[in-house]
C-alpha cells in the first residue's frame, strides 16, 4: 500500500457520505446498518469511524508513534506497532515500572476496534498486548473493565483458532483461577449481553469496514466474524453461568432471546453465523425453565426460513439443533409453525433432507435418524399427491416424501461416500417407522417393493455407481443384509418370491461365464466367485437368525438347483468354470444345512465328487474341487477318493495347474489322516526347486506344506535345509531369503526348532554373511530374516541351545576363513550381544568360549612359523643378526606365498581371530571376566601376531596374514595393529600383582619357547623383547641382572642368549659381555670356524646395541678396539668368509669406529678398501642380500660422518681423500644396479634406498663422469633413487650447457640433441588406475613422479644454453608427441577430472622443490603448474599449436582462461624480466636502441633515434599470452615510407610469435633494429634544409624522404 494514501483519520462529513453512498449491500441484517447521526456512530466502540485518542501527554514517543501506526490502513503497519508496544511494556516491566495512563487511556479506545481487525495477525497480537498491559496496570485496569471486557471476551469466541487462543492465553493470564474467570463473567454479564445485542443490532457491514480500503468480500466476512462470535458468547455465557445467576438479569436474556433480529441471522450466508445461532438455540434449550423462548419466533426462522437454505459448513450443527429442539418442543412442527402451504414443515423438511449432508461428517445422518423418531406423525407420514387419495385401492401404497427425500439426498453426487453407511441405516429406520402405519398386507408388499426390495436385487449384482438404488460405502454388505433381513420379517412371500428369482439369476450368471479363450475369462469367473460368496454368505446369516421352515424349504430348494446346474456345468466344460466349482465348496462350506443335511442334495454331491472330481483337479477348478474334498470328513467313499485324486495328481506332468492344485490338496489337515506317499514329498521337493529357479507359482505348494501342522517335521526341517543350501549360490539367494521369509510366517515353530538343530548354526551364519552384502535388498532381507530367526530361537524355551550355536558360529568364523566367512565386525557384534543376554552365573563362561583358547591361536599361527623369515628384516629389529644363523642352519623353505586359508578379503585365520579379539577387548570388558590362563593365550597370541604383522607391513610383495590389498586397505590394518600394540602395552603395564601374574607367565612361556634355531623360536625371541621393552620403558620393572648374565653366558642357543643380552638392564654386565666378545673374536680364525664367528659377532652387536642404549659405547678399551678391527679387516681382505659373516662384521664397525675416530693407523685405509670392495661386489656378482647392502653403506655413512664431524686424524682424512672418487662412482654403480627392484612394499629395501640417496645428494659428487647414465633411474620404482638422480642431473645439466654453448660457436655443424634416455622418459604419460583426484592419503605413483621429474630435466637444458642450443632442443621436442601428451595429461589433472579446476594462486608456477610440500596433492599440482609454466616459457609456439589444434573445442576456452588467470602474468613477467637483463649486455657504443619496459602495462617500447626525433614501436603482450599473439603496434615512423614501416612491424611481430623458444621479444627488437640501421645506411641531413637524404652509390641526384 503506497504511503501516500489515507494518511488522515475519517472526518464525519466523510463518515455521512460514506454511509450515504455505500455499495456493500441492503440495509438490514448484513448490510447496512441504520443511519445515525456522527456523534452516535462515534459512540460505537467498533466502528471504524471514531475520535482518535489524545496522545499529546504520553512521554515516550516510541508509544507516540507506534499508537499512530495502528490506526493506519495497512495491516502490516499494524502488526509492527502492535510488536513496537509489546516491547515497549516489556521494557517497562524489566524497570519495575507499569504502563502509564495515557497510554492506557489510549490502548483502551484503540483495543475493540483492533481486536475485530480483519488481519488475524494483528488480533493476534491485539489480545496478547492486551493482556500484558492488564498484567502492567494492575488494580487500574479495573475501571477500565466495562469498556473493553465485551470485546475481550467475544475475542475467545474468534473463528479462528489462533486468535481465539492467544485471547484465552491474555484472559487466563489476567484471572488465573477459574474462580476469579466465573466471577468476570457473572458481574459484567449485562454490559456482556448489551455489547453483544449491540454488536447484532446496530453494527453492520459498513459501520465495522470503510467501503474505500476494503473489498465487499473481506467486509462482509468481518462482519460475520463479528456477529457469530458475539453469538457464541451469549451462549457461552447461558451454558457458563448457573440458573441462579441468569434468573438476576432474566429480562436481559428474554429481551435478547425474543429479538427477531437475532434469529434472523439463522439464515445468514455464512456458515459460522448459522452454527452460532444454531448453538444459541441449544444453549436456550438447556436454560429453558427461564421461560424466555418465542417458540413462534424460533419456528418461523430456525425452521421455516433456513430448512431450505444451503447448510453447507453447518448441516451437523443444524441437524443436532433440530432434534434437540424436537426433543424440548415437537410442536414447532406443527402448532408453532406458520408457514403456508407451499411452504409446510413437511416440504421444508424433504428440501433439507434432500440435500443430504452438506458435506458433514456421518453422525449427521445419525441426528436425522434420531430427529426422524420425534418428529409428529403427521410429518413422517404424510404422503405426496402423486396417486389420487379417492382412486387408490387397498392395494396401493402411497409415496413417501420424507424417504423419497433422504433417498435423493443419498444418491447426491455431492455425498461423502463415508457417510453412505449411516445415510441407508437412517433410510431403513425411516422405513421401519413407516410400516406399522399399513394394515393391509398388500399395501404392506407394495410399500416393501417400492422403497426395500430394490436393495434385495442389488446384493447379488451391485448397481454401478451413480444409479439410483447403486449402495457404496465399506460395510455395504451389512446394509443389503440388514434391507434384506426387514423384507423377510415383514413380507415373506415377497422375500421367497425375490429370493428364487435371484436363485434363477444366479445358475443364468454361472452358465453365462466366458470361456478360457476370452480374455475376460479370468475377470468373468472371478465375479462369478464374488457372487457366489455374497449369495451363500447371506443365506447363512439368515439361516442363523432361524428363519422359519417354509423359508429354509426354499433355500434348501434353490440351493439344490444351483448344486445340480454348477456340477453338470463343470462337467460339462471340464473344469474350466471355477466360479461353478466355488459355488459349489461354498455352499458345502457355508450352508450345510441346506446342502450335506439334504439327503438328496448330499447324495448328489457324492455322486458327482466320485464320478467327476479326480478327472477334473487339473482343471482351474481344482482349488475349490479339494476344498470339496475336506468339507466331507469322516465320510467312508471320501478316503478313496483322496487317494484317487492324489494319484491323479502325481502322474501328471508339472505345470502351475498342477502346483496350484497341490497347495490345496497340501493345506488340507486330510492329509495327516492320510499320510504322505513318497511321490508327494518329491512333488514338494520339486516344487521347492521351481521356486528357488524363480517360479513365483511354486512357492504357494511350499507355504502349504510348511502351514501344514499334520504333515510330519522331517518334511519341514528338509525344505528349511535346501533353503539354508541355497544362500551359498549366487542365483539363489534371493528366492532362497523368500523362501525363508514363507517359512518363518507359515511354520514359526519349525523354524524354532530346526535354528536349533545342527544346521541352524549354518543357517544363522549364512544370515549374518548376507546381511553385508553390498547390494542393498539383499543385505536389508538378510538382516530382517536374521532377526525374526534369531526372535525365534531365543523364544523356544532352551536359550542354551541357541547360545551355544551362536557360540560355535564365532568359532566357526575364527578358525576357518573363505569366501563366505563372517565380517570381522559381524563375529564382533555377535559377541557382544551375547555377553549383553549372558546370565550373571554363565558370564565367565560365555567371555571364556568368545576368547580363542592356546590351541585356537597356535593352529592359526602355526603356518607361518614353517617359512624362513624374509632375510631382508634383519636390518628393522635388533635380533636381525639372528636370521643369518637361520639361513644357515635351519634349512627352511625360502620366503614364499604360506598356503593357508582366506576370506573374502584375504584375511588368514590368525589376522582375524586379532583383529576380532583386539576389537572385543576395546569394546567390552571380557578381559577382566575371564579366568588368567585365556587371558595369558590371548596376551601370547596377540603377541606373537604383532610381530608377523609388522614384518608383513615391512616387506609385503608376498601374502603372509592378508593378501596385499588396496591402499586403503593398508591404512585400516595399520591402525588396527597399533591399537594391538597400545592394548598390549596397557596389559604389560597392568594395574596389580594379580593383573601381572598372566604377564609375567607368558614371559616366562616366550623366553622358555627361544630355544633352538628356527623361525619360532625367532619370533618367540622377539615378541619377548618387545614386551620385556615396552614393560621396561612404562614401569620400570627387571628381572634379575645375574639370571640374565648367566643365561647369556650359558646358553648355546643363539637366539636365547640373544634375548637375554637385549633384556640385560645392568651396564657394566652389558660391557663385559662386550669386552668378552671381542676378546674372544680378536682370537678367532674366522674361516676355521664360520659357524662359531657368526654366532659370536652376531650377539656381539647386539651387546654393542644395548650398551649403546645405556650410552657406555665409549669405556670400551681402545687398544682392543683398535687390534679387533685390524684383526675384522685382515679377514675380510683374505676373501673367503661369507656375506653372513661380513654382513655382521661390518655392522659391527660401524658401532665401534666412533670410539677410536682418534687412533692413527693404517687400518683406516683398509677400512675404505673393504667398503669400496663390497659396493663393487654388489654390482659385480649381483648381490641381492639387502643386510648386506645397508651394512656396506652403513659403514660408508660412519665414515663420512666422522670425517665430516672430526678431522683431526690425518690418517682418516687421507684414505677418505684418495677413496672417495672411486667410492662415489661405485656409489652410483650401485644405485643403477637397482633397475626393476620396487622398494613401495618392502620397508628394508626403502631404508637401504633412501641411505644411498642421503650419501650421494649431501653433498653431490662432483667428480662424476657418467651422469648421463643415470637418466633410466628416474624410472626405477623407487621414490628415493628418483630423488637421488633428479638431484644430481637437476645441478649437472645446467652446468653442461655452458660447455655446451661454447663449442656451438666454435663449430658451424654443432647440433645439439636432448638425450635419447630423457626422450625415452617422456615419450607417453604412465597409466595409472584411478583419476588422481580421488586419492590423495599416498604419495603420487612412481612412475608417474618420474615422469614429471623428467620433464623438469628436459627444460633444465633451456638454463645456460645459448639461442641456438635453445632452438636446437626445440627442434628435438616438435619431432615427437611428448608435448601434446603431457598438456593433455595436465589439464585433464587441472580442470577436467575436477569439478572445480585446482586453484593456482597458490602456487609459485616460476619454481618449484621436490621437497616443499609433504602434502602429495599440493605437491603432484605444484609440480604440474611449474612444468606447464615452462612449457609456456620455452615452448611457447609449439604450446600455442596444442592449443589451437590439439585441445579438446570444449576444453579450449577453460584452458585459456585458466591460464590467463594463473600462469600468463608470470609468463609475461619473466619475458619481459628477460628483456630488462639484456638491455646491459649490449655493445655500449651502440646506444642508439632505447627499450623501456613496463611491466605493469605488460608492454615495453623501443625507439631509435632520427635527427631529432624518434622511430617507435610499442610491443605489448596479451593477457592470454603466448596463447595470443604479441602485438607490435606503430608509435612515430619517421624518414621510412609507411609500406616498408608496415613490413618491418609485421616481420617483427612474426620474429616474436613464432620463435619457439624463450626471449623472442629479443630476437624481435634486433630484428627491428637490423631493418632501422639498415635502412638508413648511406642516408645523412641536408646541409640545408636538414631533410634526410640518399646518397646514391650511382652518384644520382639525392631523394628526399618522407
Amino acid at each position: 500500500m503506497s504511503n501516500k494514501q489515507f494518511k488522515s483519520q475519517a472526518s464525519s462529513s466523510r463518515a455521512v457520505s460514506t454511509t450515504s453512498s455505500a455499495t456493500f449491500g441492503t440495509s438490514g441484517i448484513g448490510g447496512f446498518a441504520a443511519l445515525q447521526p456522527f456523534g452516535r456512530a462515534s459512540a460505537s466502540p467498533l466502528s471504524y469511524v471514531y475520535e482518535p485518542p489524545d496522545l499529546s501527554t504520553i512521554s515516550e514517543p516510541s508509544v507516540v508513534v507506534a499508537f499512530k501506526n495502528l490506526q493506519k490502513k495497512d495491516s502490516i503497519t499494524k502488526a509492527k506497532a502492535l510488536e513496537e508496544l509489546q516491547s515497549y511494556v516489556a521494557s517497562e516491566k524489566a524497570k519495575n515500572k507499569r504502563v502509564e495512563d495515557p497510554t492506557l487511556q489510549a490502548w483502551i479506545l484503540l483495543y475493540p476496534r483492533t481486536s475485530i481487525d480483519s488481519s488475524r495477525r494483528v488480533r493476534q497480537l491485539a489480545h496478547s498486548f492486551h493482556g500484558e498491559v492488564s498484567l502492567s496496570c494492575g488494580k487500574r485496569i479495573a475501571r477500565q473493565m466495562p469498556k473493553v471486557i465485551g470485546a475481550w471476551l467475544v475475542g475467545l469466541q474468534d473463528n479462528d483458532k489462533i486468535v481465539a487462543r492467544a485471547a484465552e492465553e491474555a484472559f487466563q493470564k489476567v484471572f488465573p483461577t477459574k474462580s476469579k474467570q466465573d466471577a468476570v463473567w457473572q458481574i459484567y454479564q449485562q454490559i456482556l449481553i448489551n455489547y453483544c445485542k449491540r454488536v447484532i443490532l446496530e453494527e453492520g457491514v459498513t459501520t465495522l469496514s470503510d467501503e474505500r480500503t476494503t473489498s465487499l468480500d473481506v467486509a462482509e466476512a468481518k462482519y460475520a466474524r463479528v456477529v457469530g462470535a458475539a453469538l457464541y458468547t451469549v451462549a457461552n455465557a447461558l451454558e457458563r453461568l448457573p440458573l441462579s445467576e441468569l434468573r438476576h438479569h432474566v429480562e436481559l436474556y428474554k429481551s435478547f432471546a425474543q429479538t427477531e433480529s437475532v434469529w434472523k441471522l439463522a439464515s445468514n450466508s455464512d456458515s459460522f453465523v448459522r452454527k452460532a445461532v444454531y448453538g444459541l438455540v441449544c444453549s436456550l434449550l438447556k436454560k429453558r425453565d427461564l421461560d424466555i423462548i418465542d417458540y413462534t419466533m424460533i419456528s418461523m426462522n430456525v425452521l421455516q426460513e433456513a430448512l431450505h437454505i444451503d447448510q453447507t459448513g453447518s448441516a451437523y450443527d443444524y441437524s443436532k439443533m433440530l432434534t434437540e429442539l424436537s426433543q424440548a418442543c415437537r410442536d414447532v412442527w406443527t402448532e408453532y409453525y406458520t408457514g403456508s402451504a407451499w411452504r409446510s414443515a413437511q416440504k421444508r423438511l424433504c428440501q433439507f433432507l434432500s440435500k443430504g449432508s452438506q458435506g458433514g461428517p456421518p453422525d449427521f445422518w445419525k441426528q436425522i435418524s434420531r430427529l426422524l423418531e420425534l418428529l409428529p406423525s403427521q410429518i413422517i407420514h404424510s404422503t405426496g399427491s402423486e396417486i389420487d387419495m379417492k382412486s387408490r385401492s387397498a392395494d396401493q401404497s402411497p409415496k413417501f416424501l420424507v424417504l423419497d427425500a433422504i433417498h435423493d439426498g443419498i444418491n447426491r453426487r455431492e455425498e461423502y461416500q463415508g457417510n453412505h453407511d449411516e445415510a441407508w441405516r437412517t433410510y431403513l429406520n425411516a422405513v421401519n417407522l413407516l410400516l406399522p402405519s399399513f394394515s393391509s398386507p398388500g399395501q404392506r408388499q407394495r410399500f416393501m417393493e417400492l422403497y426395500v426390495a430394490h436393495l434385495m436385487n442389488q446384493y447379488l449384482k451391485p448397481a454401478e455407481k451413480g444409479e439410483r438404488w447403486a449402495v457404496s460405502g465399506p460395510n455395504r454388505e451389512d446394509i443389503f443384509k440388514d434391507a434384506i433381513s426387514l423384507i423377510l420379517q415383514s413380507c415373506s412371500d415377497l422375500f421367497r418370491r425375490n429370493w428364487q428369482e435371484l436363485s434363477d439369476a444366479f445358475i443364468q450368471d454361472l452358465q453365462l461365464s466366458l470361456p478360457e479363450q476370452s480374455k475376460d475369462y479370468t475377470r468373468s469367473q472371478d465375479s462369478g466367485v464374488h457372487a457366489a460368496k455374497r449369495w451363500y454368505t447371506l443365506q447363512a446369516s439368515l439361516i442363523k437368525n432361524s428363519v422359519p421352515e417354509h423359508i429354509q424349504a426354499t433355500f434348501e430348494e434353490t440351493t439344490a438347483a444351483e448344486i445340480k446346474s454348477a456340477a453338470e456345468l463343470l462337467k460339462s466344460r471340464n473344469g474350466k468354470p471355477y466360479s461353478a466349482a466355488a459355488s459349489l465348496e461354498l455352499a458345502l462350506r457355508l450352508v450345510p444345512k441346506s446342502t450335506i443335511q439334504v439327503v438328496t442334495t448330499k447324495d448328489l454331491l457324492l455322486y458327482f465328487m466320485r464320478s467327476d472330481v479326480p478327472k477334473l483337479l487339473l482343471s482351474p477348478s481344482s482349488p475349490y474341487l479339494i476344498g470339496m474334498l475336506s468339507t466331507f470328513e469322516g465320510e467312508s467313499d471320501v478316503r478313496q477318493l483322496w487317494t484317487d485324486s492324489i494319484n491323479t495328481l502325481m502322474n501328471a506332468p508339472d505345470s502351475i495347474i498342477k502346483f496350484q492344485a497341490l497347495r490345496s490338496l497340501i493345506s488340507s489337515p486330510w492329509l495327516g489322516n492320510l499320510g504322505l506317499s513318497d511321490d508327494m514329498i518329491s512333488a514338494v521337493k520339486r516344487s521347492l526347486q521351481h521356486a528357488l529357479h524363480g517360479n513365483e507359482s511354486c512357492w504357494l505348494v511350499v507355504a502349504a506344506a510348511l502351514a501344514n501342522p499334520c504333515l510330519p517335521e522331517g518334511l519341514t526341517d528338509n525344505i528349511l535345509a535346501s533353503l539354508t543350501d541355497s544362500l551359498s549360490i549366487e542365483s539363489e539367494v534371493a528366492t532362497g531369503l523368500h523362501g525363508l521369509e514363507i517359512a518363518i510366517q507359515q511354520n514359526e515353530q519349525g523354524m524354532r526348532r530346526f535354528s536349533t538343530s545342527p544346521k541352524g548354526p549354518t543357517l544363522l551364519s549364512r544370515l549374518l554373511f548376507l546381511a553385508e552384502s553390498p547390494m542393498l535388498d539383499i543385505s536389508q532381507e538378510a538382516r530382517k530374516i536374521g532377526a525374526k530367526v534369531r526372535q525365534a530361537n531365543s523364544s523356544s524355551g532352551n536359550s542354551g541351545i541357541s547360545q551355544s550355536s551362536r557360540i560355535d558360529i564365532i568359532k566357526n568364523g575364527l578358525e576357518t576363513a573363505d569366501s563366505a566367512s563372517l565380517s570381522i565386525a559381524s563375529l564382533e557384534s555377535e559377541a557382544i550381544e551375547l555377553l549383553r543376554h549372558a546370565a550373571e552365573d554363565e558370564a565367565q563362561m560365555v567371555a571364556e568360549a568368545l576368547l580363542p583358547d592356546e590351541t585356537q591361536w597356535t593352529t592359526a599361527l602355526k603356518p607361518f612359523f614353517q617359512h624362513h623369515p624374509d632375510p631382508a628384516l634383519a636390518i628393522t629389529n635388533p635380533l636381525g643378526g639372528i636370521l643369518q644363523i637361520i639361513t644357515q642352519e635351519s634349512g627352511l623353505r625360502e620366503h614364499q606365498a604360506i598356503p593357508v586359508p582366506r576370506d573374502a578379503n584375504g584375511y588368514s585365520p590368525a589376522l582375524r581371530m586379532a583383529w576380532y579379539v583386539t576389537a572385543l577387548c576395546a569394546s567390552t570388558d571380557i578381559f577382566d571376566v575371564v579366568t588368567k590362563n585365556r587371558r595369558a593365550s590371548t596376551y601370547y597370541g596377540l603377541a606373537l601376531f604383532v610381530q608377523l604383522a609388522t614384518d608383513q607391513l615391512s616387506v609385503s610383495q608376498l601374502p603372509g596374514l592378508w593378501k596385499n590389498s588396496e591402499t586403503e586397505d593398508d591404512t585400516k590394518l595399520i591402525n588396527f595393529i597399533a591399537d594391538n600394540q597400545s592394548m598390549i602395552a596397557k596389559w604389560s603395564r597392568g594395574s596389580s600383582t594379580t593383573d601381572m601374574a598372566f604377564v609375567e607367565e607368558t614371559w616366562k612361556r616366550l623366553l622358555a619357547s627361544t630355544t633352538g634355531i628356527s623361525p619360532l623360536a625367532y619370533y618367540h625371541g622377539r615378541a619377548y623383547t618387545a614386551l620385556k621393552s615396552e614393560q621396561e620403558e612404562t614401569s620400570g620393572i627387571t628381572f634379575t641382572n645375574e639370571n640374565y648374565l648367566t643365561t647369556a653366558q650359558e646358553s648355546s642357543d643363539p637366539i636365547t642368549a640373544a634375548v637375554t643380552l637385549c633384556s640385560l638392564s645392568d651396564p657394566k654386565a652389558v660391557l663385559y659381555t662386550c669386552n668378552r666378545l671381542i676378546a674372544d673374536l680378536t682370537g678367532l680364525t674366522f674361516t676355521e670356524s664360520p659357524a662359531i664367528c657368526l654366532r659370536e659377532v652376531v650377539l656381539l652387536n647386539v651387546a654393542i646395541r644395548r650398551l649403546q642404549d645405556f650410552d657406555r659405547l665409549e669405556e670400551l678399551p681402545q687398544p682392543r678396539l683398535v687390534s679387533f678391527v685390524k684383526h675384522i679387516i685382515t679377514q675380510i681382505q683374505d676373501g673367503m668368509l661369507s656375506l653372513s659373516i661380513i654382513t655382521e662384521l661390518f655392522k659391527t664397525l660401524s658401532e665401534i669406529l666412533q670410539p677410536i675416530k682418534d687412533i692413527y693407523g693404517s687400518f683406516w685405509e683398509g677400512i675404505m678398501t673393504c667398503v669400496i670392495d663390497g659396493c663393487s661386489r654388489i654390482t659385480r656378482e649381483k648381490v641381492s642380500d639387502i643386510s648386506f647392502t645397508h651394512a656396506t653403506l652403513r659403514l660408508y655413512d660412519t665414515i663420512k660422518r666422522l670425517v665430516t664431524t672430526y678431522d683431526e686424524n690425518e690418517d682418516l682424512t687421507d684414505s677418505w681423500s684418495q677413496s672417495k672418487l672411486v667410492a662415489d662412482e661405485s656409489l652410483i654403480e650401485l644405485m643403477q644396479s637397482q633397475t626393476g627392484v620396487s622398494d613401495e612394499a618392502n620397508q628394508p629395501r626403502r631404508i637401504v634406498n633412501e641411505l644411498l640417496e642421503r650419501l650421494l645428494t649431501k653433498p653431490y659428487p662432483m667428480s662424476c663422469n657418467a651422469m648421463e647414465a643415470l637418466y633410466p633411474v628416474l624410472a626405477f620404482e623407487s621414490a628415493a633413487l628418483q630423488h637421488a638422480a633428479y638431484q644430481m642431473l637437476h645441478k649437472y645439466i645446467p652446468e653442461n650447457q655452458e660447455g655446451l654453448s661454447i663449442e656451438a660457436a666454435l663449430t658451424k655443424t654443432f647440433e645439439a640433441k636432448l638425450p635419447e634416455e630423457l626422450l625415452s622418459l617422456i615419450l607417453t604419460v604412465p597409466q595409472y588406475d584411478e583419476p588422481l583426484t580421488l586419492d590423495w592419503k599416498h604419495p603420487l605413483p612412481l612412475l608417474l613422479n618420474g615422469y614429471l621429474l623428467s620433464w623438469i630435466l628436459v627444460f633444465d637444458h633451456w638454463s645456460n644454453a645459448s639461442q641456438k642450443l635453445q632452438n636446437d632442443y626445440v627442434t628435438s621436442i616438435r619431432e615427437g608427441t611428448y608435448l601434446n601428451s603431457f598438456l593433455s595429461f595436465a589439464f585433464d589433472y587441472l580442470i577436467s577430472s575436477r569439478a572445480k579446476p585446482v586453484d593456482g594462486s597458490r602456487y609459485d608456477p616460476e619454481h618449484y622443490s621436490p621437497d616443499s610440500n609433504d602434502q602429495p596433492e599440493r605437491n603432484t599440482s605444484a609440480l604440474v603448474i611449474h612444468i606447464y609454466f615452462l612449457c609456456l616459457k620455452n615452448l611457447p609456439t609449439l604450446s600455442k599449436t596444442w592449443w589451437r589444434d590439439a585441445c579438446p573445442r570444449q576444453l579450449q576456452r577453460p584452458v585459456e582462461a585458466w591460464t590467463e588467470k594463473y600462469i600468463s602474468p608470470t609468463v609475461i613477467a619473466v619475458e619481459l624480466a628477460i628483456v630488462t637483463a639484456w638491455l646491459p649486455t649490449q655493445d655500449t657504443t651502440d646506444a642508439s636502441l632505447t627499450v623501456k619496459v613496463s611491466s605493469r602495462a605488460h608492454e615495453l617500447t623501443a625507439s631509435y633515434p632520427l635527427d631529432e626525433q624518434y622511430m617507435s614501436i610499442r610491443i605489448v603482450l596479451p593477457p592470454t599470452y603466448p596463447f595470443a599473439s604479441v602485438v607490435v603496434e606503430s608509435i612515430q615512423r619517421v624518414g621510412i615510407d609507411e609500406k616498408k614501416w608496415r613490413s618491418w612491424l609485421l616481420t617483427t611481430a612474426g620474429v616474436i610469435n613464432f620463435s619457439g623458444t624463450s626471449g623472442a621479444i629479443i630476437e624481435g627488437l634486433v630484428a627491428w633494429r637490423k631493418n632501422v640501421t639498415g635502412a638508413l645506411r648511406g642516408q645523412s641531413e641536408c646541409a640545408i634544409c636538414y631533410s634526410v637524404k640518399f646518397v646514391s652509390w650511382e652518384l644520382l641526384v639525392p631523394v628526399v624522404q618522407e
